[in-house]
């Protein structure tokens, strides 16, 4: 993206973190709970001065930090010349925390994992905080290395600043035991969905929960139903033509959700619960179905949950078309203006899109992701839940909104979602104040076209 259009809304998030300290988790893996929210430092014992710096997100549980001392040890098998040292740490826009490193006179690591999504990645390129790839990708021929849905999102401006690292797919997860129990199928149309609610709901088990005080969590379910209602043609409308939230097909959506919490199909619980409340109910089958990513794997393996549950994708509303699952690029790779060692962080990038990156994780039966390369896409993993979501992004993937919004329209994006689940805010008022937010960013500058 061109110029400076982000600077306001970067001093306004900087603002935040002085005045209030605050937290918003949004987006797509953000917005899980860490087992472990301190920085962890992992020193290198070997004594060994070419050492490559990583900062990357929270462990969620033991199992992923085992799934990158997997990782990292083939990487140093490629690179026996190469020690990595991998700091754990908070690397959301939003909180503040990572544009305060990158502006503070610490030395920033070498590259960082970031939650992904324009509206993030531009806020620190554009004052010059993370520093241009184009020529890696022209060195490395990089275009060619990733999916072609991730390269079109991240490469819309004059300058690429990432590398994507893995693609989100949010759809509805659902218990097949209790489905099972109460001869629900997996739903493959409008009405067998609608229908597969109403059944659940007679048979006194809760459809579907949902974490609304998490705003990121009401988002994902709202994707989901906005791809399914809408159609991505009219959601790539609202984040990149002149589509506004006002619009009918929108309200339709808004309309939908308020009448899925009357009917008891979201249940109402679902406003005063946070997104580890909802996926404790959702994991201990008190409810039917959660709308979440994949990241929920680790704890279907954590739990020994495997085999009891799967996802689909909510069936499309439009006529003619298949809904898939919403997301984009869920984590991305990026470099600090002033990074030590580009070379080692190259290195780094260039193996986390090889066939050697993939043929790791993929092979790992509780991975939680779908790497953004294309190398993977020939490799079928051993997980079955992440089998399913791969094969339901082949052709594609849809858009989580809040990835997509500036700073005004995703905060009142969630406050009103938030609202609108607890009858606070009609349908109408709801869409009508996330324009209102929508509109302040465009005036301050944010655009994704």
């Amino acid at each position: 993206m061109k110029g400076n259009k982000h600077k306001i809304s970067f001093l306004l998030v900087l603002l935040m973190i002085i005045t209030t300290a605050c937290q918003s988790p949004t987006s797509s893996t953000d917005e899980q709970t860490k087992t472990d929210s301190k920085e962890v430092k992992n020193e290198s014992a070997s004594g060994n001065n070419n050492v490559l710096d990583l900062l990357i997100p929270n462990y969620y549980n033991d199992i992923e930090k085992k799934q990158w001392a997997s990782v990292v040890e083939k990487f140093k098998e490629i690179n026996p010349d190469i020690d990595v040292n991998i700091t754990n740490g908070d690397v959301q826009v939003e909180s503040g925390k990572l544009p305060t490193l990158l502006q503070s006179g610490i030395e920033p690591p070498d590259v960082i994992l970031m939650n992904a999504g324009p509206g993030r990645v531009s806020i620190l390129s554009d004052v010059n905080l993370i520093q241009p790839l184009n020529d890696l990708y022209e060195k490395n021929n990089w275009k060619d290395d990733i999916r072609s849905f991730a390269y079109d999102l991240i490469s819309k401006g004059d300058n690429i600043y990432e590398v994507p690292h893995m693609i989100d797919a949010i759809g509805m997860f659902y218990n097949k035991d209790i489905f099972e129990k109460h001869g629900v199928d997996v739903p493959t149309n409008k009405d067998d969905f609608l229908k597969a609610l109403q059944t659940l709901k007679d048979e006194g088990v809760a459809p579907i929960t949902v974490g609304a005080r998490n705003g990121y969590a009401i988002g994902w379910i709202f994707g989901v139903m906005m791809e399914s209602v809408m159609g991505t043609e009219k959601v790539v409308e609202l984040f990149y033509g002149d589509g506004k939230w006002t619009d009918p097909n929108v309200v339709q959506v808004a309309e939908m959700m308020a009448d899925w919490v009357e009917k008891g199909y979201i249940t109402k619980e679902s406003v005063t619960q946070t997104q580890p409340d909802s996926k404790f109910r959702f994991l201990s089958k008190q409810a039917a179905i959660e709308a979440t990513g994949t990241y929920l794997i680790t704890d279907l393996a954590d739990q020994k949950l495997e085999d009891s549950v799967n996802m689909f994708m909510m069936p499309s509303f439009v006529d003619g078309d298949v809904a898939q699952p919403v997301g984009g690029v869920g984590l991305t790779w990026v470099v600090p203006s002033k990074a030590k060692d580009v070379e080692y962080a190259e290195k780094w990038m260039d193996f986390i899109l090889s066939e050697d990156y993939s043929n790791i994780v993929l092979n790992l039966p509780d991975y939680n992701f779908i790497p953004a390369s294309k190398a993977s896409e020939s490799i079928e993993p051993v997980g079955e839940v992440l089998k399913s979501a791969m094969k339901s992004i082949e052709d594609g993937s849809g858009y989580n909104p809040s990835v997509f919004m500036g700073v005004e329209a995703k905060e009142a994006y969630y406050q009103n979602l938030q609202g609108l689940v607890g009858g606070l805010v009609t349908p109408q008022e709801a869409m009508a104040n996330i324009e209102k937010g929508a509109e302040k960013d465009r005036a301050n500058g944010f655009s994704l076209k």
